[in-house]
């Protein structure tokens, strides 16, 4: 079962992703944004590590889709495999993946930035919940 789904939003895209543990919810909510954005294979040939820290959850959540997103954009980078280390509300990443290549690969829909727009990042019984509007 996918753990995200797509949220009915005019002229921008909305989703919703359920995930066991906060881990899970940051690599999954990174899945759903380049499966959603890319298609076409990517080789997993580089690395890209970096830190973020911040006030709330909601704010760090949406410090990592801006750090995904940033990447794609500036250098083409695309993840295939995400490591994150959480201590409080902050997070330290080493994601694996390679670069976009029109020759291969092609953007299904451009994603340009996450907004604050209904966003929502909650516990519940059984893991956390992340709801984002994405401009596109």
């Amino acid at each position: 079962m996918t753990p995200y789904r797509y949220l009915d939003h005019t002229a921008d895209l909305g989703l919703e992703v359920t995930s066991p543990t906060l881990t899970d919810l940051f690599i999954d909510t990174g899945r759903a944004i380049f499966e959603t954005q890319v298609s076409g294979p990517v080789p997993a040939d580089r690395e890209v590590d970096f830190k973020l820290a911040a006030d709330s959850l909601e704010d760090l959540f949406l410090d990592w889709c801006r750090e995904l997103l940033y990447n794609f954009s500036v250098r083409s980078f695309v993840p295939q495999s995400y490591e994150l280390t959480f201590q409080d509300l902050t997070l330290k990443a080493k994601l694996r993946g390679g670069l976009f290549d029109p020759q291969k690969n092609k953007v299904k829909m451009e994603i340009k930035n996450p907004t604050y727009h209904k966003l929502k990042v909650e516990k519940l019984a059984h893991g956390y919940r992340a709801t984002i509007i994405l401009d596109t």
